[in-house]
């Protein structure tokens, strides 16, 4: 490979790399995308950017200077022929004013439209998959012959593609990776207990993720009402944002639902925050309550800041957390099962120290950005160089 890799390079040539996505807002998938296009080696390849409207995402893509060009990518359960025409149109329009070389299409709702329009200019196209379940229309399964590529973020997602020789061909799966540099144990969680009001005799047991339905907050919360019914020195730290109107009612529900339980003066609603770093440096245990997370950041970033977990044993969760070595695994939905394991650890810290440092060394391994990297732009190399190897 590294041979016919460096003659490729030699050529000079840059390519032109258009990312396909439609949300605006900053999850997980967004931070991944991010570091991504911040960290292409940008000597081969250059990022640009259809996306379809303002918000907190494209913000950040200014602030690397990628001014995003912008398309409406519409519903195909619901389609309308001359919307998905436009759209399809503008995407074509994109690709001859960008010369584009490859397509790199982030999301379900953009996938589609970006395979057609690839398929007319033909261009290569990369499909990007972070979800596990799509429900009964699958149309990312369906499609599945229309990508070149189609890269997985944890094996439990490749799982939902219909098995098959061409289509085994295709996936790559490639886990998400964390900056070691930015996520470590030396950064100091102090001032966030001074922020808010906690003491230094206090544990505290934190969640990182959007206020969703599926993040399994309620859960969180009925462990955190067990929890303090054995240990009364304990805060529960509950760190995402709410982005709509629904998730924004879901937020003012928890906090409600904490007021029932008895527990709001134990439990702290920070908001959507970017000092990630310094909130899981204030944790003694990191919990993943959510029993559908594909390939959680959270996880990666907590393993390297030599946090142990407790996390469900679900979805991509198992691919990540070691259960007994890196952390412990939970039964979906069992609150009595998350608060026993959570106890578990704040009560046996030599324990939690072990795990901690099972879980930076695991990242260290594994999931690191560079590897990440680098394993995203092979397949555009893949792609982009027939006389390159495919393994």
């Amino acid at each position: 490979m590294s041979d016919k890799k460096s003659h490729m390079i030699n050529d000079g040539k840059k390519f032109n790399i258009l990312y396909l996505h439609n949300e605006s807002v900053m999850g997980g998938a967004e931070i991944s995308l991010l570091n991504l296009v911040k960290r292409l080696n940008k000597k081969f390849f250059i990022p640009h950017f259809a996306c379809s409207k303002e918000g907190p995402f494209i913000d950040e893509l200014r602030k690397i200077e990628i001014l995003p060009d912008f398309v409406q990518f519409p519903s195909i359960r619901l389609p309308n022929p001359v919307q998905i025409c436009n759209t399809i149109r503008t995407l074509i329009d994109i690709i001859k004013k960008r010369q584009i070389d490859l397509i790199h299409s982030n999301q379900p709702r953009s996938n589609l439209f970006g395979a057609i329009a690839a398929k007319i200019k033909n261009v290569p196209i990369v499909w990007h998959e972070r979800c596990l379940e799509q429900g009964r229309f699958d149309s990312d399964n369906i499609f599945s012959f229309l990508p070149d590529k189609i890269i997985c973020n944890s094996d439990a997602v490749r799982n939902r593609f219909t098995k098959g020789e061409r289509t085994d061909a295709k996936i790559r799966t490639i886990i998400n990776g964390v900056d070691l540099r930015e996520f470590n144990s030396e950064s100091n969680g102090r001032v966030i207990r001074e922020e808010f009001n906690i003491d230094k005799d206090e544990l505290v047991v934190g969640t990182i993720g959007r206020i969703d339905p599926e993040k399994g907050y309620e859960c969180f919360l009925e462990s955190a009402r067990i929890i303090l019914e054995d240990l009364e020195n304990v805060r529960f730290l509950i760190v995402g944002g709410a982005s709509n109107k629904s998730s924004l009612a879901l937020e003012k529900s928890l906090y409600e639902m904490s007021v029932e339980k008895g527990i709001d003066k134990n439990t702290i609603f920070t908001g959507f925050r970017r000092d990630i770093p310094q909130l899981l440096a204030s944790m003694d245990v990191v919990v993943l309550p959510s029993g559908i997370d594909a390939c959680s950041r959270g996880l990666f970033e907590a393993m390297a800041m030599q946090k142990p977990l407790v996390a469900t044993n679900a979805g991509g969760t198992p691919e990540i957390v070691q259960d007994g070595i890196t952390g412990l695994l939970t039964t979906p939905g069992d609150s009595s099962d998350m608060a026993k394991c959570i106890i578990q650890l704040l009560q046996n810290k030599e324990l939690a120290k072990q795990y901690g440092k099972a879980g930076r060394k695991r990242v260290e391994e594994l999931f690191t950005i560079e590897r990440n990297i680098k394993e995203t732009e092979y397949v555009y190399l893949e792609l982009l160089d027939t006389n390159l190897a495919v393994n």
